[in-house]
């Protein structure tokens, strides 16, 4: 008897060292109770003597039957190699009667995992306690529903189940207990520790918790589908098992409603995207659509992504975006449109204006070539003035038409040397340099990215207002007027906020800064917005003739190139203009 056996109980049958046996219910055995749930596993010894008492062993129906030593040998390995605590126990009645109340119990058998748990905080006092009551163990017991239970078992001879809860040594224990009637006024309890399994489902309890936690966090709805195959294990389908509050939201359904539903019931689908969820399946490559859908009026952007033998469906609505960006896309047009029409508007307007414009001067030229003689100087002088305001009037024109052609076309951005550039604007300035007996200093100026022909517009223009703006007679006496052009490469904290290296839309761009700095009149900052925009002066024609179009064509010109343009200066200091243009 020394070790384990080959020893099985089941529903009816004991199998023990290759025999099988028949359990019938009698008054000393319910086949009912003899079933295990294996939690914990102990080493046992066998705890009967040849004096103890065992309970009757049921006769054996259609099979070997057995001795007694047989009967006494299943019984002890049944008891030594039970992975539950087996106890038996029989009733103590008030005045020894068959009658009387059950006042107590008495231990009749007890396996060695039972008698390991009844003495768990004094294990160095554990002994054999068969024949003594359970109250000396148990002192407390009468007041506890446990014990009404054996009592309700005994008297009702029905069976009965218990789940118990204890904290020891501030763990929590949960033991599931079996009481069925055993032999003559007796009960059999057989228990096993289920704190593993309680423990477990708290975990996934909480596991689950933060799942739906986190699912039902989500901004977007979320589907879960899982795939559906005949018997052949061909895919026929895919059946929703599980959405999130937010996927409830978008569609105004409950998720009780779509849970067992096919993804045909809720959207039918056509063999092409069929043929989308089979590659799915297979390659695992995540799928990525807009889709509008009629039934809810909605769009709603659609990412499948595989998991195990299906995939999950994650939708965001994106009505109010697509209604945003249609809207803009329109009103982008709508600025194409307009900006073709006024563009086309000016160069009509400025083309029919300067016919007139021609006229006035040759007929002006005609008086005074042809009829001067029959002039007063009075009239000779309107004539003069008429031509000299048609000349204005004629380079205002111009100035328009200029400004109105000026437009940027990616395609003939590239890399523009500066150098060369400012040395062609000197070339064509240079006569004007030389009479007014200016001094210019180019500086080595990096390379930038942009449109040539309106870059040479630009730096033409800022050339030219150096050279114009000067003192009176500046340039015979006193300093004489210096124009200074140095440029370098941007630091990000030199950049200004609409180019600063923390806006995500400039990420990885470098820009160039090249200064213009002359010594001439300059102007009050206050004015500063002032004279980048188109026809204004601060400066009469009696003084600076001009148009006031040429720093609004500067302004244009940086726009265009997504850079930036300010100035500083101070009347009678001259003035800088500083520039922001992208290198790359």
């Amino acid at each position: 008897m020394d070790g384990f056996v080959d020893c099985t109980v089941s529903s009816g049958c004991l199998s023990l060292r290759g025999k099988l046996y028949e359990i019938s219910k009698t008054d000393s055995c319910t086949d009912t109770y003899l079933s295990s749930q294996p939690t914990v596993t102990f080493m046992t010894q066998s705890i009967f003597t040849s004096k103890t008492a065992l309970p009757d062993l049921p006769d054996a129906r259609g099979f070997d039957r057995s001795t007694p030593d047989e009967k006494a040998d299943i019984w002890q390995q049944v008891l030594n190699h039970s992975v539950e605590g087996l106890v038996g126990l029989v009733a103590v009645r008030s005045g020894d009667s068959d009658q009387g109340a059950i006042v107590n119990f008495r231990y009749k058998f007890i396996n060695q995992i039972a008698l390991r748990d009844t003495f768990r905080r004094h294990p160095e006092q554990l002994h054999d306690i068969t024949g003594r009551l359970l109250t000396d163990f148990f002192p407390s017991i009468r007041d506890t529903a446990l014990f009404h239970t054996y009592v309700h078992v005994i008297e009702s001879g029905k069976p009965q189940r218990v789940e118990q809860h204890y904290n020891v040594d501030h763990r929590d224990i949960w033991v599931i207990q079996s009481v069925a009637p055993f032999g003559q006024d007796g009960v059999m309890l057989s228990y096993s520790e289920t704190s593993d399994l309680h423990q477990a489902a708290r975990r996934l309890s909480r596991q689950t918790n933060l799942l739906n936690g986190v699912l039902n966090s989500s901004p977007h709805g979320i589907v879960v589908f899982e795939t559906v195959r005949d018997g052949l294990g061909q895919l026929t389908g895919f059946q929703i098992t599980l959405v999130n509050q937010m996927f409830e939201l978008q569609t105004g359904r409950t998720s009780s409603y779509f849970v067992g539903l096919s993804l045909n019931d809720i959207y039918p689908i056509g063999p092409g995207r069929v043929e989308q969820l089979k590659r799915l399946l297979e390659t695992g490559q995540p799928i990525h659509f807009d889709e509008f859908i009629p039934a809810l009026g909605r769009w709603f952007n659609i990412t499948l992504t595989r998991l195990n033998d299906g995939f999950v469906a994650t939708v965001q609505d994106i009505t109010t975006e697509k209604q945003v960006r249609q809207q803009l896309e329109e009103t982008v047009q709508e600025l194409h449109r307009s900006n073709r029409n006024l563009e086309q508007f000016a160069y009509v307007a400025s083309h029919d204006l300067q016919e007139p414009l021609r006229k006035i001067v040759a007929f002006g030229d005609v008086l005074n070539s042809q009829f001067a003689s029959q002039l007063s100087e009075p009239a000779s002088d309107l004539i003069r003035r008429m031509q000299r305001s048609a000349g204005r009037m004629r380079s205002l024109v111009q100035d328009l038409l200029t400004y109105a052609r000026l437009s940027g076309s990616r395609d003939t951005f590239g890399l523009v040397d500066l150098n060369q550039l400012l040395a062609s604007v000197m070339d064509d300035l240079e006569i004007t340099i030389q009479e007014r007996n200016t001094r210019v200093d180019i500086g080595m100026l990096p390379a930038v990215w942009g449109d040539a022909a309106l870059l040479w517009q630009l730096f033409q223009n800022l050339m030219s207002n150096a050279l114009k703006f000067q003192k009176p007679g500046q340039h015979l006496s006193g300093p004489l007027p210096h124009i200074r052009v140095q440029g370098r490469v941007a630091t990000d904290t030199e950049l200004p906020a609409g180019l600063s290296a923390t806006d995500v839309s400039q990420s990885g761009r470098r820009y160039a800064i090249v200064e213009v700095i002359d010594n001439g009149i300059g102007f009050d900052e206050r004015y500063l917005d002032r004279i980048f925009t188109i026809f204004q002066r601060l400066h009469g024609n009696l003084h600076f003739s001009g148009t006031g179009v040429g720093l609004a064509i500067c302004k244009k010109v940086i726009d265009l190139h997504g850079g930036t343009i300010t100035a500083l200066s101070r009347e009678g200091e001259g003035a800088t203009f500083v520039l922001y243009l992208p290198m790359q």
